[in-house]
């Protein structure tokens, strides 16, 4: 018998015919079906809802529903009694960190006296920065026993100017602006006039009253400049800050004046025309 060539192709051939059939053992075991997953939901009596409870809660929600809307419309009430008689409720705005009074310049004054307001608001702002320089520069001429100097009144200066100039001159020109309040403009003037006498002092520095009471001023920076130098320079900081301060303060008494004599005449000539 001759030998089958290895090489020989034989088409006739079909690899994909199985006359045996795929053996028992091969084929794949089907899997056991997965028992249905149960949620249980517990059910509880105060989780159920009777209409008689649902019926009573609806009454309490409508019962503070009504209280609501009256106390709504009292407060309404209240507010329209005051502005029909002239009263302006102010929110406490100001310092933004505390607030204590209410201050809207945008909102409350005419804006023919904003630019005068937003100055006069600065010059406020630089009364407890100035003085408060002065009180540093006193407390390191002390300290060095430079010159003679009395940190009592620096303090002094320095706790009671600011809040004093809030009070004594611009809130009543605040008001004065916003209300055309003569008796406003009459306290504005008296207590600024002061303001501005007071700064000028600081200024200039002068050795007044006591021996060695003094600002941290032009004179005081000259004297310290030859042995204390840095001593000097920090005189020289305090007489600049008191200085701007003095100019914007007589500006602003200035142009508040131009505007009270002007709403006089204003005054003067409705009262003769009529």
């Amino acid at each position: 018998m001759a030998d089958r060539n290895p090489f020989a192709h034989d088409d006739d051939i079909n690899p994909f015919s199985n006359h045996h059939g795929v053996p028992r053992s091969s084929r794949l075991s089907t899997l056991a079906p997965e028992p249905a997953l149960y949620t249980h939901v517990v059910t509880t009596n105060d989780a159920l809802e009777t209409p008689a409870k649902l019926k009573k809660k609806q009454k309490e929600l409508e019962i503070k529903e009504a209280e609501l809307n009256r106390r709504e419309e009292i407060l309404r009430r209240k507010e329209e009694a005051l502005t029909r008689s002239g009263v302006v409720i102010d929110n406490k705005n100001w310092p933004s960190f505390y607030p204590l009074v209410h201050h809207d310049i945008a909102g409350d004054i005419p804006i023919q006296l904003q630019r005068i307001q937003y100055v006069a608001y600065a010059t406020l702002l630089g009364v407890p920065i100035s003085l408060f320089w002065n009180l540093i520069t006193s407390i390191a001429i002390f300290v060095s026993d430079a010159a003679g100097i009395y940190i009592f009144f620096s303090i002094i200066y320095f706790l009671l100017g600011p809040p004093g100039a809030f009070y004594f001159w611009y809130r009543p020109l605040y008001r004065a602006f916003r209300k055309n309040n003569g008796m406003h403009f009459g306290c504005f003037f008296f207590n600024y006039a002061y303001h501005i006498v007071f700064f000028a002092l600081a200024t200039i520095g002068p050795r007044i009253a006591f021996q060695g009471l003094h600002f941290a001023g032009i004179l005081n920076a000259l004297k310290l400049m030859g042995k204390h130098p840095a001593l000097g320079i920090m005189s020289f900081i305090g007489f600049g800050l008191f200085l701007i301060e003095l100019v914007l303060s007589i500006w602003v008494m200035q142009q508040v004046y131009r505007v009270f004599r002007g709403n006089a005449k204003a005054t003067t000539a409705v009262s003769i025309h009529l």
